[in-house]
């Protein structure tokens, strides 16, 4: 079974963080939102809460872990330099993708 716990660090006041290093091996793909969502969502949820949840818990699923999400939706638009003014539009296909992992 994954511990997604690798590749987090606690921070004070119960926020996580991505351990500096999951970040950069990102960087190649930077070109990609899919791909870039793809690849850390597989990081951060396991493949049983990615089975069982989806971001909205909408289907039958529960939601995915809201802290979790929302680091990986900061991580994907610094990793792929997405402008404030796309966030919303590509936060719609960030969802997408990270419900068919």
């Amino acid at each position: 079974m994954q511990d997604v716990n690798q590749y987090l660090i606690k921070l004070s006041g119960g926020s996580i963080a991505l351990k500096e290093h999951v970040k950069e091996s990102l960087l190649p793909y930077a070109s990609s939102v899919k791909t870039v969502t793809r690849m850390l969502a597989t990081k951060l949820f396991t493949l049983s809460e990615r089975v069982s949840g989806n971001c909205k818990g909408i289907r039958g699923q529960v939601q995915l872990d809201f802290a979790r999400l929302e680091l990986l939706k900061s991580t994907v638009f610094e990793v792929c330099g997405v402008s404030y003014a796309e966030q919303d539009k590509l936060w719609k296909n960030i969802t997408a993708a990270v419900d068919a992992v």
